[in-house]
């Protein structure tokens, strides 16, 4: 094959663009791949060829492109910072951390790199790499309005002392008025949960009073829009699939009230089965989304269409398993489309005390708008009640099966729960040790900690200070 001169590549790129555009994937990627084969530095290739591979659902030889690029670049810095967070959203955070690695390594790490590599580190587990990243991102003066690096540092480790460090960066942060609203709740959610870990409860209720009004301030929710929305499912029919598409193929859907101990209850299925865990997978949002607002649900080809593209996003390109756990919670908005496209589905729905479920939303600083309800606790029971509403709705009218699990259930006897939960799934149990999966939600910290019961009946100890509580049943 010949060499491939700058104007020519120019040419190339251009033609793999217009092919991406009209959905020509095959010779947009074969053209891609005859660029960074003779041009194997040029950035705007590579990336390309990783979102045509990420687009097909192939996240594997996806990152194995940017990652490519980077090593071509000499672990750059500007290109190893997009290449890690590529690969990060791909959910390859082992991958990311080695770029991360060696840039650190060779002293080219910028401060966002450096919040970048704690992120990540984070969601594998590695909490004191972790906070090793998010202390020299502070040294070297990152940006604290973009990168929450705070808040996250206070996720690290577990506070014994208050008197460490910590307390006197966080508190500075956090009254410091030259800095975002966000960016000083973001601090305030770290700083009170510092000050939980060290037994002061009235100072935590205090923080956390301040820091979701500061977000209330930047992030408004609407209790009318939200009640629309539950009405709105509820009127909605789906067309069921009339043929099975990839039985073989059963996603496991873990939903339920954010906190209700979703991320714990999928880790702990993943690695006492058999089962890929996929975590909070986007891919169903994307298709309610497209398939609600354009009307499509009555149309069985678009829902046809619908159900590949989430069972590509699903399955991807590394070793193949039969059940797919997806454990965004708030997938329960959109049991209707799933039991329209995968009947062979199943469902675990978690329950959680409601008192020690608000406490935990009213305290958890949430990374997307659609937990902007959970920084107000009037807001909080409106949305309790949708989703409650909701869910009756969806036992009564789908035919797809549900189990539901107490969150205090899984803490008190794991082995019995867990062994519940493969009955109900089909799958046995699978000895040995499991590595975990990365988890990128809200609940990184919780969810790497050992099953716990402390977590049950937490809102006893904060009734006197936050009085909401008791509105909620128990």
């Amino acid at each position: 094959m010949s060499a491939i001169d700058h104007n020519d590549a120019d040419a190339q790129f251009s033609a793999a663009q217009t092919l991406w555009r009209q959905n020509r994937v095959a010779e947009s990627e074969a053209l891609l791949r005859r660029l960074v084969q003779h041009l194997p530095q040029r950035d705007d290739a590579a990336m390309l060829l990783a979102e045509v591979l990420r687009s097909q659902g192939r996240l594997n030889a996806a990152c194995h492109a940017v990652f490519s690029l980077c090593r071509a670049r000499d672990f750059d810095g500007e290109i190893s910072f997009r290449g890690a967070r590529f690969i990060q959203e791909c959910q390859r955070q082992s991958l990311a951390d080695g770029i991360c690695d060696v840039v650190v390594a060779r002293g080219r790490a910028s401060p966002a790199l450096l919040a970048v590599a704690g992120n990540i580190a984070r969601e594998l587990g590695d909490f004191e790499k972790a906070r090793a990243r998010y202390l020299a991102a502070l040294n070297a003066g990152v940006d604290l309005n973009v990168w929450h690096v705070l808040g996250a540092l206070a996720h690290t480790h577990r506070y014994t002392d208050p008197h460490d460090a910590d307390f006197a960066r966080f508190t500075a942060q956090f009254n410091n008025t030259a800095y975002s609203a966000r960016s000083r709740a973001a601090t305030g959610f770290g700083l009170a949960k510092a000050c939980d870990d060290v037994g002061d409860r009235n100072q935590a209720a205090a923080l956390l009073r301040e820091a979701n009004a500061l977000v209330r301030s930047d992030l408004p929710w609407s209790d009318v829009a939200w009640r629309t929305f539950v009405n709105s499912r509820k009127t909605e029919r789906v067309v069921r699939l009339r043929n099975g598409l990839h039985e073989s193929f059963i996603p496991v859907f873990v939903v339920g009230l954010p906190r209700s101990g979703t991320t714990l209850t999928a880790a702990q299925l993943a690695r006492s089965a058999a089962a890929r865990d996929r975590g909070e997978l986007r891919t169903l949002r994307f298709v309610a989304d497209t398939l609600i607002n354009g009307r499509h649900t009555g149309n069985s080809a678009a829902i046809t269409e619908a159900a590949q593209l989430y069972f590509t996003h699903s399955r991807q390109d590394d070793a193949s398993a039969t059940w797919y756990i997806d454990q965004d919670p708030l997938n329960f908005r959109y049991l209707h489309l799933i039991d329209a496209m995968f009947p062979q589905a199943r469902v675990i729905v978690c329950q959680r005390n409601r008192r020690d479920t608000a406490l935990s939303l009213w305290s958890q600083d949430f990374a997307h708008t659609d937990c902007a309800f959970a920084y107000d606790f009037a807001s909080i029971a409106g949305y309790v009640e949708g989703y409650e509403s909701l869910m009756r709705h969806w036992e009564r009218s789908l035919a797809i099966p549900m189990h539901t699990m107490r969150y205090e259930d899984l803490v008190a006897d794991p082995q019995a729960t867990l062994a519940q939960l493969r009955k109900f799934i089909g799958a046995a149990e699978v000895e040995g040790t499991h590595a975990a999966a990365p988890i990128a939600s809200a609940s990184v910290w919780q969810a790497r900690q050992p099953i716990y019961a402390t977590s049950v009946g937490r809102w006893r100890g904060y009734s006197s200070c936050i009085p909401e509580l008791a509105e909620f049943p128990e």
